[in-house]
């Protein structure tokens, strides 16, 4: 093969393998980069996004993440119950907002406890 052939193969490689992290997880990455502080209030409102109240968080967690790069994040709400949010790994960062106590009852997990 020639030098321009192999440097035109090198550039077709390197546009296909470009996007291949296909396992990062971009809305994780934008959580992760925040203070505690904007997490808090980004995870408020994606608990309240899913129909429950949640207007200040006391505590949050990250516990996980799975085998497809789905991340779990627990959250605690002051005066209210605790809850897990899923952020999957896809391009909007698709979410699902579930109680602790549900997780619990049909998944025998539980929050606040790192994923195992």
């Amino acid at each position: 093969m020639g030098r321009i052939s192999r440097w035109l193969a090198g550039l077709v490689i390197a546009g296909v393998l470009a996007p291949l992290p296909l396992w990062a997880n971009p809305a994780q990455d934008r959580l992760a980069a925040m203070s505690e502080v904007e997490r808090s209030e980004a995870l408020a409102v994606f608990v309240e996004s899913g129909g429950h109240h949640c207007r200040t968080v006391a505590r949050t967690f990250f516990q996980g993440e799975d085998i497809k790069g789905n991340v779990f994040w627990n959250v605690a709400c002051v005066g209210g119950e605790s809850y897990v949010v899923v952020i999957k790994n896809d391009v909007p960062g698709s979410t699902r907002v579930m109680s602790c106590r549900r997780l619990r009852a049909v998944a025998g997990a539980d929050c606040f406890k790192k994923l195992g």
